[in-house]
């Protein structure tokens, strides 16, 4: 009997400790519970609108005022004249619309009685076209015929009228021929327009004066493979002249061969404007005494050809230039050049051809 007692014993403790843990558990879960129910009903809920003012009361009250209200008083100016600008604007467009309903209203109520007399009259005139006799009626229908066309040339006559007194928009278009294109191997006037200034390029005599100075050339050569230099001013430009020496390979036969080597030179002109805003405009360049004028009448014969160096910035004033000069018998060659580009000329390079 002893033994069963101890079992017994050890199994009434385990139920106790188990009653206990589940105890434990279950106010810890209504503890959970509570906490949870608690928190749910604290959360903030939205303020109604009494608080919020209250709260913009209370701010407005803590806040200081501005020191200087001057920007807020002409802030709130400005907007009370545009509320006040554009209260008129819609008081005038609603009497605009106004007017133009009731303008719109006239004119339907006209319309509507011009075709209710016209078909009264129309009546009228089928009721006494049935009262005569088929002559008659015959000439009731010419002489209706008649009047209608008599009111339809009245109207073509007023028509008419008004055409010829408005001027008509003409549109003249030009026709300029073009003559046939001439290389020109004389010595030219050479011009430049830019920024629709004309100015005149001594270019001619430039190149002159390095003929003077040749045998200078030659003999910087003989220690340097390029040489540059540069002449002028002279009418406000200046020239740059390159002159190269180089070794074009292969050798000359002679009396030992390889013993002379070929050698060829590279000449380049470049002409330096002072400033890109030289000269006059067109119409002072033609005048009669200006220095471009006087070149083109200096001779009794025919006037020398003209070179323009034209940039893309000034072709409308080319225009006129171009006529003058055509005018004047003067023969043009034209040399397009992009901005940014100088005046060059070269051996190497291409003869202007005038029209």
């Amino acid at each position: 009997m002893r033994p069963n007692r101890m079992q017994a014993d050890e199994s009434s403790a385990d139920d106790s400790f188990l009653d206990v843990i589940a105890n434990v558990v279950g106010v810890l879960i209504i503890l959970v519970m509570l906490v949870g129910i608690r928190a749910s009903t604290t959360i903030a809920r939205p303020a109604s609108p009494a608080s919020l003012q209250a709260a913009q009361l209370t701010e407005l009250e803590t806040t200081p005022p501005p020191k200087d209200l001057t920007p807020l008083r002409a802030e709130l100016d400005e907007a009370r004249r545009q509320a006040i600008a554009s209260q008129r604007e819609i008081q005038e467009m609603a009497v605009r619309v106004v007017k133009i309903s009731q303008d719109s209203a006239l004119q339907d109520q006209h319309r509507v009685e011009l075709a209710m007399h016209r078909a009264i009259l129309d009546k009228d005139l089928q009721q006494r076209r049935s009262k005569l006799d088929s002559r008659r009626q015959q000439e009731f229908d010419v002489q209706r015929e008649l009047v209608e066309a008599k009111i339809k040339l009245d109207e073509m006559t007023k028509e008419q009228l008004a055409l010829a007194a408005t001027r008509p928009t003409v549109e003249q278009i030009e026709s300029v021929p073009t003559p046939l294109a001439k290389t020109i191997e004389e010595e030219a006037i050479h011009l430049r327009i830019q920024k629709g200034l004309v100015s005149i390029v001594p270019l001619e005599e430039l190149l002159q004066e390095v003929q003077y100075h040749v045998e200078d050339f030659r003999r910087r050569l003989q220690s340097h493979d390029v040489v540059v230099e540069t002449f002028g001013p002279l009418g406000g430009y200046r020239l740059r002249f390159t002159i190269t020496k180089r070794n074009a390979g292969g050798s000359i036969v002679g009396p030992q061969v390889g013993q002379l080597q070929r050698i060829v030179h590279g000449q380049f002109a470049q002409v330096l404007p002072a400033s890109d805003e030289m000269g006059q405009n067109v119409e002072q360049a033609l005048m009669p005494g200006s220095e471009l004028y006087q070149l083109l009448h200096a001779s009794k014969r025919k006037p020398p050809p003209v070179v323009v160096w034209l940039y893309t910035d000034s072709f409308n004033e080319f225009r006129p230039l171009k006529r003058a000069l055509w005018e004047m018998g003067v023969s043009v060659a034209v040399r397009p050049m992009r901005p940014g580009t100088l005046i060059g000329a070269s051996p190497q390079g291409s003869k202007s051809s005038a029209q």
